[in-house]
Order: C-alpha cells, then structure tokens, then sequence
C-alpha cells in the first residue's frame, strides 16, 4: 500500500507541459477533483488531485498557506501531505485500516470561500488475484493471458491493466466481475522497435466503487474507494 503506485498512475500521463497554480488564485468553484481512498489489503493511502480547468487539464493546484485538505476515516483525521514530480501536487494521507465498507470524507478547508467539506468514498469488498501466477510467462503475440480472482460478484466496477518497458501501457474494461478476464493474444501493442524484445510487465487489476463528489468543486471530478490488487509477469514477442 505505501508503494507510489497511485501518484505514479496519475503523473505519467501529465507530465508533457504540465504547470502549477497557487490554490489562493483560484476559488473552489473553478476547481476538479480527484480523490482515491485505495488499499492493496494493507492500510490505505487516501490520494487527492486538484486541477483546473477540468480532468484532462495539465495545470495543477498547489494549495497555498490558507488551505488545507483533511481526510476523515471514524475518530481520526488527518491532514493530507504534499507529494509532487515537476509541476504536479497531489496530496496523500495513510491509514492502517483497510476494511471494506470503510468510509473516508475528504475535506478542503479554505477561508477565501467555503471549499469542498464533504467528499466520500467506501472501500469495496477486497479480492485475491489467483493468476496469473508471479513470473509467469506468456507471449504476447500468439498466447492469450488469463486473469482470475477470489470473492467475484460483489457489483462494482472492475478494470485491467497492464504495462511494460516493451508494450504501450493499456486499460482494459472488465464488463462483469465474473472472477475471469482474458487478454486476447495480440492486445497489447509493442512500442515501436520493440516488437522483438520480451520484458517484464504488471498486471493490476481495480475494484472501484464510486463515491460522492462535494459539490462546492466547481469543475466536477472523480471519487472512488478502490481495491487493488498486482502480479509482475513476463512478455516474450
């Protein structure tokens, strides 16, 4: 869980011509939000992004000495702490707990308006990745990879996805948590010069439940409490 995981899904694809603003600039009302609460069985680290200009923008909010985001889980808040790579702030609190249902309220304090105060997201029910098994190899070109689980059904989404030195990083669907999802031979695409080349991957699969966004964010956003459970295979041509 204290693995950079989460900040790492959100910077690789921001980091071409990123920049930052100060959060004294710009009232709650022009701001999107994405907030996580998200365990891979071992506490959970609770995960907030602000932008603006909406979630595909690259311009992110650094929060000046006025504000404060805070995440509630029971009796216990904490105030979240700055991480960042470049021009990208997120901000992140860890819990030692990680039991589903387990309901996380993020709150944006700020004194130039009324902020966000209220933001939720329950944990799902967890999962146990069965397959494939830890160093398993498998080509992808000519083999089919299937993916499995333990504790299926539980009704929220779920989504794959996989990513290597040698593929273009993908993100797969899974239309019904059935325990089973199969990557079809030939779905995950080389980078160009590496079609003959075999690397390691990581296959990390989601269980999301989504949660209720505060509406004092202006710009909208996304809030989830999400499982998350990850293998490291290798990929021949």
């Amino acid at each position: 869980m204290r693995s950079p995981l989460i900040l790492a899904a959100m910077v690789l694809p921001a980091l071409v011509a990123c920049e930052s603003v100060d959060s004294t600039d710009v009232l709650t009302s022009g701001m999107y939000a994405d907030l996580t609460a998200q365990t891979e069985g071992d506490g959970t680290r609770a995960t907030a992004t602000l932008r603006v200009g909406g979630g595909t923008s690259n311009t992110f909010v650094r929060l000046g000495a006025d504000d404060q985001l805070t995440v509630n889980l029971g009796e216990t808040t904490l105030e979240m702490e700055e991480v960042s790579l470049g021009e990208l702030y997120s901000y992140i609190a860890d819990f030692d707990s990680s039991d589903a249902g387990s309901t996380f309220t993020f709150a944006f304090n700020r004194v130039v308006d009324e902020g966000a105060p209220s933001s939720t997201a329950t944990l799902p029910e967890p999962f146990t990745l069965v397959g494939p098994q830890p160093a398993e190899v498998f080509s992808r070109t000519t083999q089919d990879i299937s993916v499995n689980w333990e504790n299926s059904n539980m009704g929220d989404p779920m989504e794959v996805r996989v990513s290597g030195d040698c593929i273009l990083d993908a993100s797969l669907a899974v239309a019904q948590d059935s325990g089973s999802f199969l990557i079809g031979a030939g779905t995950l695409e080389s980078f160009e010069g590496t079609v003959d080349q075999a690397c390691d991957a990581t296959i990390s699969v989601y269980r999301r439940r989504p949660g209720t966004l505060d509406a004092g964010y202006g710009e909208g956003g996304l809030v989830y409490g999400s499982q998350l459970r990850t293998v490291k295979i290798r990929l021949d041509p």
